[in-house]
């Protein structure tokens, strides 16, 4: 809540935040002060000071209940630079269901995980412990994750609280097996990447699978690399001297530039997913995008008839939503100067925006 209360303090600060407004707060804290004879010393006086700006943001958020027109102006707060989280020092960006599990397991409850399902809207949570822990603290559980979404404006989301489900133990025969496959895929992986390095090939990875499934390599290049077809018989023929049978093998070509865009834009397009998803009324099923071919596309489903006489407003509104997060502040570093796209689709697969 206290990260939630910061944006929207910042957000109104670069806003609406004026001298004169404050002043006039901090002269009627003074005047209550004064009119009540107060004593306190110096410290109080400034506690009251630094506390006049804050006040502003209280008075605001009060006033939405009597002024339609404040209210207009609070529905402006963009909820999705609400979710956005930067980059930690581990490298990582906190989801949703991460923050709400580390904020569950900061108060003590003992949570086994924590899931996002899209098709549904669900947040799970799962409960480690006996099933009288579980009886004892799946309301407590429910109702703090329903206060974190309804603190950030997500009432789509549905909320579901189980036991942890503990998987049937792994037979030892099966686990020396997957021992024996993990050995052997990473074996392969390093033989045929040193075998493209000594022959110039250019290659970002070959990430080999063997399991009782399937015998896959996938092999991503850049697209500045051409010879397809040799790398693929190299890939055969270190197989074969390794007599490890018949492997399917792809070729999956990347522009590096637009490997790194993706990696920039990860965050920024999971706060949109997240956001949009969650809000009620935007009624969003499902978000996509994809680099190829340029510029950068976001795709985004509905559950609205194109022929609803509201379809293109709606439209019109989620794509402002996208639109003023992705210009916003917070977020250039991630997007910088990318060019992109927003279509946003009714639930028969036309474009309604």
């Amino acid at each position: 809540m206290d990260k939630i209360f910061r944006k929207l303090k910042d957000y109104y600060f670069s806003k609406y935040y004026k001298d004169g407004t404050t002043d006039r707060i901090k002269n009627a804290v003074f005047d209550k002060i004064r009119n009540e004879k107060v004593k306190m010393g110096i410290g109080k006086k400034l506690m009251y000071i630094s506390s006049a700006a804050v006040l502003l943001i209280g008075i605001l958020i009060g006033s939405a209940f009597v002024s339609p027109t404040v209210a207009n102006v609070l529905a402006q707060v963009p909820i999705l630079n609400t979710l956005f989280e930067k980059e930690t020092e581990s490298g990582s960006y906190p989801s949703l269901v991460g923050t709400i599990a580390e904020n569950l397991d900061e108060q003590g409850y003992k949570i086994g995980g924590a899931s996002l399902t899209v098709r549904d809207k669900t947040i799970g949570i799962s409960i480690r412990g006996d099933e009288s822990y579980y009886n004892e603290v799946k309301g407590e559980v429910e109702k703090e994750v329903k206060s974190v979404l309804n603190a950030k404006g997500l009432d789509a989301y549905n909320v579901e609280v189980k036991e942890e489900y503990v998987p049937e133990e792994i037979p030892e025969e099966q686990k020396k097996k997957n021992e024996a496959y993990a050995k052997q895929s990473n074996q392969l992986e390093n033989t045929i990447l040193e075998a493209f390095e000594k022959q110039n090939y250019e290659i970002f990875s070959a990430d080999v699978r063997i399991n009782d499934v399937e015998k896959f390599i996938p092999l991503e290049i850049p697209v500045s690399e051409k010879r397809v077809d040799e790398m693929k018989q190299i890939v055969r023929n270190i197989v074969k001297e390794k007599d490890m049978g018949d492997f399917k093998i792809k070729v999956y070509k990347t522009d590096p530039k637009k490997k790194k865009a993706d990696q920039r834009w990860r965050p920024v397009i999971t706060t949109i997913s997240t956001g949009l998803l969650g809000i009620d009324e935007l009624k969003v099923e499902g978000i996509g995008y994809s680099f190829y071919p340029s510029p950068l596309t976001l795709s985004i489903r509905t559950s609205i008839d194109a022929s609803d006489s509201d379809a293109k407003e709606l439209g019109k509104r989620i794509e402002s939503k996208v639109h003023q997060f992705i210009e916003s502040k917070e977020v250039e570093e991630n997007v910088q100067d990318d060019p992109y796209k927003i279509n946003v689709y009714s639930k028969d697969e036309k474009k309604i925006n």
